[in-house]
């Protein structure tokens, strides 16, 4: 392709010399017959050829790489910002050509995350209507480094580098190396009049801000996924305005109970909503511990929580107002096409007792998901 890009310019550039010069000249040696004419035309044409010469040295020596490099506090701890990363299935949420997912088909390859975890997509996007990526190393909340494939005619080793800053900040570099497949002359004319490449991992930086501190209404949501641990539990059902007492009771009588049991009860307080109804709500109340097998009695339950991908809010502020946090994961499943493998939960992080500003209160909020 650039032999054809070559001749292409070769084809262009002569016939506008020799009508530009040549031409002109050739009529001043017919009309004058001067010999001061003829050494003027060869000292032109001397200077023409030479600069074609250069021209053709010049395209030749010039490499097929480009090398882009953006940096950006990201308002998120380095794990955070590494999840997003460091799974596919989480560049819908920044990537600018996956982002309107109502036009896009993604199919994942290899592993879920990490090394070797990549995937394939069709767009509707202008610039990047298909393109490959793939894992290629991977860093535990230090770096990864993706090849990318666009319209199977640029490639790019795109490197991710994070790095923390105090105590809930990180830096995040991304750096590219395009190597142009197809039409390098053009694509490097491109580079130095346009800065959509350039503008485009911007966009991407910006896009992980958002996406790592959660802009679903205000409310961090994002996927993550957790580990199985087990936990005693009470199941009961009540009307919707009776349940932060049916709370109270249940939990204080777990607690009773993992005291005279001896049970090692070292988590925060969980409620699995199993049915949420206009006026009746059956409820799951339970306290994670670490023991293999607690001993039950009567209704209390030793239980399993499954681990696996969730959907999670952050939320801070009052209980009364939790149908924020929930509505906040519900308008992300609807965004992302993700479906509910199993009952919400809750996880209450601050102890009222502890704090007393409502605003203060953090309850994680989980949907399993598929």
């Amino acid at each position: 392709m650039r032999q054809f890009e070559l001749i292409a310019f070769i084809f262009c550039f002569c016939p506008f010399v020799y009508f530009k010069y040549f031409r002109r000249e050739n009529r001043e040696i017919f009309c004058q017959n001067s010999s001061s004419s003829v050494k003027h035309t060869k000292k032109t044409g001397k200077v023409i050829i030479l600069t074609v010469l250069t021209v053709v040295v010049l395209f030749y020596l010039l490499p097929n790489v480009a090398f882009i490099e953006q940096s950006l506090e990201i308002r998120a701890t380095p794990d955070k910002v590494f999840e997003l990363i460091n799974r596919p299935e989480n560049w819908a949420e920044w990537y600018t050509p996956l982002r309107d997912t109502s036009g896009v088909k993604i199919r994942f390859i290899g592993t879920p995350e990490g090394k070797g975890a990549g995937m394939k997509w069709i767009s509707n996007h202008s610039k990047t209507s298909a393109g490959i990526m793939n894992i290629r190393n991977s860093k535990n909340n230090r770096n990864v480094t993706v090849d990318l494939t666009i319209n199977e005619k640029r490639s790019a080793v795109m490197n991710f580098k994070i790095r923390p800053v105090g105590i809930d900040a990180s830096m995040l570099t991304i750096s590219s190396r395009l190597r142009f497949r197809q039409d390098s002359l053009l694509h490097y004319l491109r580079l130095m009049f346009d800065r959509s490449d350039e503008l485009a991992i911007i966009d991407c930086l910006e896009n992980i801000d958002d996406a790592a501190i959660g802009k679903t209404g205000g409310i961090d949501a994002h996927l993550q996924r957790i580990e199985p641990f087990s936990y005693i539990s009470i199941t009961d059902s009540c009307a919707r305005e009776d349940v932060p007492q049916l709370m109270e009771n249940s939990y204080n009588e777990l607690l009773v109970f993992g005291a005279k049991s001896g049970i090692d009860m070292t988590g925060r307080p969980i409620a699995v909503y199993h049915k949420l109804g206009e006026r009746q709500v059956v409820l799951e109340l339970g306290i994670p511990v670490i023991n293999e097998k607690a001993p039950v009695a009567g209704r209390i339950q030793y239980k399993t929580m499954q681990g696996g991908d969730n959907v999670v809010a952050n939320y801070y502020g009052s209980y009364d107002t939790l149908e924020d946090g929930h509505n906040a994961i519900q308008q992300w499943l609807i965004r992302y096409r993700r479906k509910m493998t199993g009952p919400p939960w809750e996880m209450f992080v601050t102890d009222p007792a502890a704090e007393p500003d409502p605003n203060k209160w953090l309850t994680r909020i989980y949907y399993p998901v598929d």
